[in-house]
């Protein structure tokens, strides 16, 4: 068979949809991911008047936000320009999105109300507790504390200004903020978000960040090959060019992040059932979950440095460092590379190749896969470990992504349905000294994550990983316990400890124990992302 032949069975087999890309918004589809971002809180006056003044706003506004066809130019454009003139292309224009609270709906539509989102209409400082936040009001992490978000200090609209430099954001975030002003409406909260710059794309505790994203199914045009997300596997290589853009990176079909859309089934290269577009206008609409997350740095590195102190003492853990342990919780090394391809150490080649260092599986042996553009992975390729003897159960990206293993909801394939896409950026600067105490860290221990998550339910995405996976010590499969990293425990009479499993050189188990609050939520909020016809016919008019 040819390979144009291949390519028309594969997609007569495959077919997928042409996207309303003038539509949705890009913040969604394809995702900003820039690495400077400034968000900005909105609250608007509740009098009708001001309410005409706020619609009128968002009216004249509705043309300006970045659409997913314009951003998938613009990160077109910036690959382009990155091949040819090196690291640094030339800046384009910041996008912006927003997004809108479900009591800010509420002053522009009574159809909000109509949203079916439980979690959405109650609000993340609601939900706080179910997901496992501090329920003491004296804990920093309790909504009564948080910096943005908290209860009485309710934000009605985020925008996000994202682009390639600060100076581009700053510049757009400005012009927005004049606008803002003079439609009489009031900026709650405003905080800038950049990459590291000693360390791109590495999130303040210096492991590599946003490695493991979805690719979403579905076409910019009526070009048969023109794809939202590139495929960079051969024609010739089934069924992984049909699952995944690069190797690793889940194809999930539309509906897993834009309402109105096929969703998943449980055959990935199957569509499943729309996801529900009710109320009408919400078609091509998306949920964002923005949360303000802490890092304690010096906390995190002081007890890693302490555990692995505690687990060499003991029988087939003589070896291991903290950056080892620090790297079993992930499940993946500081450079990105994952443990199940280089148990023994990390490979930063590995980790910065993006054809290999999301290619692996854990529950089978992985082999190497033909690509387009010829290139040979030579990398060590993962063995299975469905026992989590590698990569413990526990470990976060295990956590969060199944893979090749079943589940607590199913097969193999079920963890499709909960991937959301991460367009989040870190905040503050970076601790020099990772194991600093806090009377020695110049920036009094502000900094950590603007975590921005897109996906098409709150409640079975966003609030299902945190609260029956990340903090659940039995699941998504076997009693490996707690996501260590991220997880929480508000288990009655546990102190919030978490726990989970590792193994040492001769299978030994040992486990690790913390109450140490590394990541502490300091804010944040549950958003709708409409349409751009949605925004400019519905909650403008």
């Amino acid at each position: 068979m040819s390979e144009t032949q291949a390519t028309t069975s594969m997609q007569a087999e495959t077919p997928e949809p042409v996207l309303p890309m003038s539509d949705i918004q890009g913040i969604a589809v394809p995702g900003f991911l820039k690495p400077h971002q400034t968000l900005v809180g909105v609250s608007t006056p509740n009098d009708p008047g001001a309410v005409v003044a706020f619609k009128e706003f968002l009216r004249g506004l509705a043309g300006e936000i970045s659409t997913a066809a314009e951003t998938l130019a613009d990160r077109r454009r910036f690959r382009v320009a990155k091949a040819a003139a090196g690291p640094k292309p030339p800046a384009a224009k910041a996008l912006l999105g927003i997004g809108f609270t479900f009591q800010g709906l509420q002053k522009l539509t009574p159809g909000a109300v109509s949203l079916p989102s439980e979690a959405f209409r109650q609000g993340l400082a609601a939900r706080s507790a179910f997901l496992g936040d501090p329920a003491d009001p004296a804990d920093e992490g309790n909504p009564k504390n948080w910096k943005v978000g908290a209860p009485g200090r309710d934000i009605d609209v985020l925008f996000i200004v994202a682009g390639d430099t600060r100076a581009a954001v700053d510049e757009r975030a400005a012009a927005l903020a004049g606008r803002i002003e003079k439609a009489g409406l009031q900026v709650v909260y405003n905080e800038n978000g950049d990459v590291r710059e000693d360390l791109p794309g590495h999130e303040q505790f210096g492991f590599d960040d946003g490695v493991s994203q979805p690719g979403i199914r579905g076409r910019a045009s009526d070009d048969p090959n023109d794809f939202v997300t590139t495929r960079h596997i051969a024609v010739s290589a089934q069924p992984e060019r049909s699952l995944f853009g690069y190797p690793g990176q889940d194809l999930v079909w539309p509906g897993v992040l834009v309402l109105g859309h096929p969703a998943t089934s449980p055959d990935p290269l199957i569509p499943g059932l729309p996801s529900p577009a009710v109320p009408e206008w919400s078609r091509n609409g998306s949920y964002l979950v923005f949360r303000r997350l802490r890092q304690d740095v010096g906390l995190f590195w002081r007890t890693m440095r302490q555990e692995a102190a505690r687990l060499a003492a003991l029988p087939g853990f003589e070896d291991i460092t903290d950056v080892v342990l620090a790297s079993r919780i992930v499940g993946r090394w500081p450079s990105g590379a994952p443990v199940n391809r280089v148990p023994l150490a990390d490979d930063p080649d590995l980790g910065a190749q993006p054809l290999a260092n999301n290619h692996f599986r854990f529950d089978s042996d992985a082999s190497a896969i033909p690509l387009q553009s010829g290139y040979v992975d030579k990398f060590p390729q993962s063995k299975a470990d469905p026992a989590g003897v590698t990569c413990p159960w526990a470990a976060h990206i295990r956590k969060v992504n199944t893979r090749d293993s079943g589940s607590d909801t199913g097969g193999r394939d079920s963890s499709y349905a909960r991937r959301l896409m991460r367009v989040g950026v870190a905040f503050g600067k970076p601790l020099a000294d990772r194991y600093a105490e806090p009377e020695d860290d110049p920036g009094h221990g502000e900094r950590g994550l603007l975590f921005l998550g897109i996906q098409a339910s709150i409640d079975d995405q966003f609030e299902f990983l945190t609260a029956r996976w990340m903090g659940d010590p039995s699941r998504p499969k076997m009693p490996g316990g707690h996501d260590l990293l991220v997880g929480q425990n508000d288990a009655p009479g546990e102190s919030r400890q978490r726990r989970c499993v590792i193994f040492g050189s001769g299978l030994q188990q040992a486990s690790v124990a913390t109450d140490a609050p590394w990541i502490i939520p300091t804010g944040g909020g549950y958003f709708f992302v409409p349409s751009i016809a949605a925004l400019r016919d519905v909650l403008g008019r």
